[in-house]
Parts: C-alpha cells; structure tokens; sequence
C-alpha cells in the first residue's frame, strides 16, 4: 500500500451531481479528487430535462453555453394512432411568462450522457479530471478528516491497487444503491414498487419528426413514446404500463417487436439499440444529507420518480448548495457551522419535490382507466393531467426563506412559512431566488458616457465564486463612504459589490461595478423602495442572502457567514 496521500476534498461519483459540485469547487480553487467506480462513463439518456432554474446556474458556472449547443427545444407531443397516424398535438409543459427577470422561460432537453460528456469537458479545462475505474472501499471520520481507501482498476488484466485518500471533507453522490449512505448507517425511507415498471432504451429513427415527442398506446395497458435527443439521429424510448412483457427485450430485434405491437406500426424502423434499461418504481429519502464531514448530493440522498423532470435538477442543486458553502469553510473565510444549513434549506426542497414527482407518477401508474389516445372517447380531467406539467416544475419558486443564514427587512411581511417551490407571497424576501434585469448599461470605467457601453444582464454579473452586493442608492449620496470603505474588507474575501443606478446621474464612484437600470426593470424586480433605496447580498447559488434599507444588513449577513453571530450554532472545525 502506497503512502497516504492528502487532499482538500473527495467527490465519489461522477454523474451530474458530482460534475456540477467539482466545477463549483474548482472555479473556487478548491483541490479536489473526483472518483467514478465505473471504468468508462455511462452511455444510456436517462433524464432529459433541464428546468430554468438549472439553466440559470449553468450560467453562473459559465457551462451554459456549452449546454446549450447539445440541447433540443421543448417539444409538441405528439399523440398517434396507427404508425405515423397523428391524432393529436399538445404542449405539455407550461412556460414562464416572457420577462426581464426571468433569461430561460422553458425548459431543454439533453441526454444525460451528453450533459455529463460537457461537464467532463469543463473540468478537462479547470486542470481537474474524472478518474474512472476508482472505487471508495472504506471510509473513517476522524476530527479533522475523512480517512477513505481506494482500489484502483487501471487495465481489466491486472489487480487493482489500493490507495489511501485523506480529504479534509467528502461529497458522496454514488447514487441510490451507493455505499456511502449505508455505510454512514443512515435509513433510507420510502417504498419500492416492484409492479411499477418502465423501460427505457437508446434507439436511433430516420424519418420521424424531431420536434416532436411521439407517444403510442396506452398508459392503461401499455404505451411506447420516442423521445428526439442530440445527436440526431438518437431518440429515447420509454415504455410502460400493465401490459408490459414480463420479460423486457434487451436487444434492437425486441425492441423492434415492443415497439411494433403497441404501435402497430409498419415502416418505422428502430436501429441500434443499446442502453436498455428497467426502472421499477424506488421512491425515498435519506434520514439525513449528512453526518459529519460526509455530504450525500443527489440520488444518494433522494431516489425517485422521472416523472416531471425534477430528481436530476434537484440534484444538481443539491451539489451547488453545498459546494460554494464548503469553498467559502476551506478558504477560511466562512465558519464551519455554514455547513450545517445544507440540511436546513435543501431538506425540505427535496421532500417537495418527491411529493410533486409522486404525485405524478400515481397519475401515470394507477388512475388511468382510458386511453389517452382514443379520438372516440372523450377526455377526462385525470387523463389531462397525466402530461401536464404546471410552472411550479420550471423550480425558479425554489427558495430557503426559513434559512437561519437569510436576513431581511421586509416591513410588515413576515411570511416565513415553508413553501420550498414557490415564494408564498408577492414580495420579494430573502431566501427567494434573485431576479434577472435587463437592459442594463454597464458605466463602469466610462465616465458616465451612456452612449460608450453595451446592455448587460443583472444575471450575467453573478459567479459561483464570489457574492455579490447590488446597492440601489436613489442619489449618489445615499452611500456612506464610511461604510462603502469598511466593505472593501469583504469584498477582498467574500464579494464583489455593484452600483445599480436607476439613471445616468452623475455619480461619484466608490471603485465599483456601475450598471444604469434604464427601463427600471431592476428596481421593479428587487422591490426597491422609492423612498429608501436597497441593499442586497445575493449568494453564489442565485439566492438572496439578504435584503435591507441599509447596509448594515449586509455587515450582519456576512457576520453570520463568518461566525460572529448567534444567527449559527458552533460546529467543530
């Protein structure tokens, strides 16, 4: 066995959720290993929907772009009879309300595959990169470390080698049937359903619209859909119902004969089948999302149903939530207490979006009692809803109001009730997500030359790797430059601070990014008072930190994040 070799912090797993907290890690210079038990990555689409909320924080970890380029608009469904008989067309998925604080109003769709393959690729570029073939064997907590042991498959040839790993924290995210959760010793708690089946498959089509969602059959017995994935011309096949085989096909010839008999289709030729897969029903959540310095992120510490793509953006906002807080505890900056409130806010995020995915998925398996695609029949209100997916899914509702770390003065509001997916009332508070704005004109370095800059995004000025301070003074004397002075100390550490202007005026900068609201779109967004300006910390992650009328809810917001204030129990370091 080799020396002991030493390090900032393990990620165990390499699907979404391990990807999207190295990349937060690492563009906050964390050292970080990343292990995937697998020896080459996983090949099958899986989830495919990413909601807005995810988009959002691509952005913020500047992979969206790259996401993008490989995603495929929201489709039409398209509900057949007999083959390529269409008997109707329907949009299925309601969208935001085209806004300048909201930059994604709908969802795209990518393989899971794909998505991993970009991610992969972002890390290539950070000077990281997934070790494949490495196993977690073992792991022990001590005071100020996690101890793992490690057996490594170089070549299927030889015996794998064993390595100790000392690691300053651990992000477990190997999925349901990990080891990291039981070995932790926490209950895994729900039901499995073995007669709730659905297959899935990688399947290549010519000839089929791709901008449509294809669905045959019925979920009443059994229906087949064709799902258009990049690269063409890949699609996703999802079967399910009571009248699945008991034996599913495992090669093209049987998903050919599958698909045929609840199509009845004739000249639809599926090629290439591979991938193929049988999801049983496996609905449960983790007594707890972490113990010590050990953190479950996604399918470890949530199993679920596909239904209303939620689980894999659920996870992915997980490993987010708890990557920009472990960052901000290693630099030294943050207290480790911070850690504490991962459990506090995405517990109960979590536990909603089962209740929601659950309840959908009931839809789907037990109450369907006619065909969705029967012309002769008319349709009933549970049918309608089995598709239908509401704007609550698009999670840009998602927040942490009740979070011990979000401070705000919000005057007679004192709405804190928990409602994880949506505000729960129409002011704006912190623990909600921040808003977009745009246009802005940015004047920083411009002297005030409104017509030398270029329209920026509110949204566009924020990163995984600093807060940022947004400050709408009504004049330019409504700072104190006593205060703007003793807030370089945290922006040194912590932050970045931006000047929103609601005009031009002519303002005497303080060494700050400068944005000019010009249509005002910011000031409605952030609920600025007319009479007293604002002052708001938005967080790494898009959430409102704090909200205040003055600044000294910033000096209390960062207290808190430091340790010098009640606000955070004490944790040992």
């Amino acid at each position: 066995m080799s020396s002991p070799v030493q390090g900032h912090l393990c990620q165990v797993g390499a699907g979404p959720a391990g990807l999207i907290a190295a990349i937060a890690l690492l563009k906050n210079h964390i050292p970080i290993r990343i292990i995937e038990k697998r020896s080459i990555p996983h090949g099958g689409v899986r989830g495919t929907a990413i909601q807005p909320r995810t988009l959002e924080l691509f952005a913020f970890l500047g992979v969206l772009d790259d996401v993008l380029a490989v995603s495929t608009p929201p489709f039409l469904m398209a509900m057949h009879g007999v083959g390529r008989e269409v008997l109707k067309e329907t949009r299925f998925e309601e969208e935001a309300d085209e806004s300048p604080h909201v930059p994604y109003p709908r969802s795209v769709h990518v393989g899971q595959h794909v998505l991993e393959r970009v991610l992969r690729e972002n890390i290539d570029k950070l000077g990281a990169r997934v070790e494949f073939g490495v196993e977690l064997v073992s792991f022990e907590q001590h005071a100020e470390q996690v101890v793992t042991e490690l057996s490594i498959s170089t070549s299927e040839h030889t015996a794998p080698s064993v390595e100790t790993l000392e690691c300053t924290y651990m992000i477990a995210a190997d999925g349901a049937k990990g080891r990291v959760r039981r070995n932790l010793g926490l209950s895994f708690l729900g039901e499995t359903k073995e007669t709730e089946r659905m297959f899935t498959a990688n399947v290549e089509v010519h000839g089929l619209d791709r901008a449509q969602w294809h669905m045959w059959g019925s979920f009443s017995s059994a229906g087949f859909g064709l799902k258009p994935i990049s690269p063409e011309p890949l699609f996703q096949v999802q079967a399910l119902g009571p009248d699945l085989p008991t034996d599913l096909p495992r090669d093209t010839k049987g998903v050919q004969e599958l698909f045929n008999s609840i199509s009845g289709a004739k000249d639809i030729e599926l090629l290439n089948a591979s991938w193929t897969s049988e999801w049983r029903a496996n609905i449960r959540l983790a007594n707890a999302l972490s113990v010590g310095r050990v953190f479950l992120s996604g399918d470890a510490a949530h199993s679920h149903s596909p239904a209303g793509g939620q689980g894999e953006n659920t996870a992915m906002q997980d490993s987010l939530n708890i990557a920009w807080k472990l960052a901000l505890v290693l630099q030294g900056v943050a207290a480790p207490s911070l850690l504490d409130t991962y459990q506090v806010e995405r517990m109960p995020v979590v536990a909603e979006m089962l209740s929601l995915s659950t309840e959908l998925h009931t839809l789907a398996f037990h109450r369907i009692r006619t065909s969705t695609l029967d012309p002769e029949k008319p349709q009933d209100p549970e049918t309608q809803e089995i598709m239908h997916r509401p704007r609550r899914l698009l999670q840009l509702g998602v927040n942490y109001r009740w979070s011990p770390i979000v401070i705000g003065d919000h005057g007679d509001d004192t709405n804190t009730e928990k409602d994880p997916y949506g505000q729960g009332s129409a002011t704006l508070r912190a623990g909600d997500r921040a808003p977009d704005a745009r246009p802005l004109l940015d004047i920083t370095g411009a002297d005030n030359d409104i017509h030398s800059t270029r329209p920026v995004s509110l949204h566009s000025t924020f990163t995984v790797d600093r807060h940022t301070i947004l400050i709408f003074p009504l004049t330019s004397g409504v700072v104190n430059t006593i205060e703007f002075a003793a807030l370089q100390q945290i922006v040194a550490r912590m932050a970045t601070v931006t000047m929103i202007l609601a005009e031009a005026l002519e303002f005497e900068g303080h060494n700050c990014r400068t944005l000019v609201d010009v249509e005002r779109t910011a000031y409605l967004g952030y609920n600025v008072p007319e009479s007293t300006g604002a002052f708001v910390v938005v967080r790494p992650d898009g959430i409102i930190g704090a909200y205040g009328r003055d600044m000294g809810i910033v000096f209390q917001y960062f207290a808190t994040m430091t340790g010098h204030s009640s606000r955070l129990g004490a944790r040992e370091s």
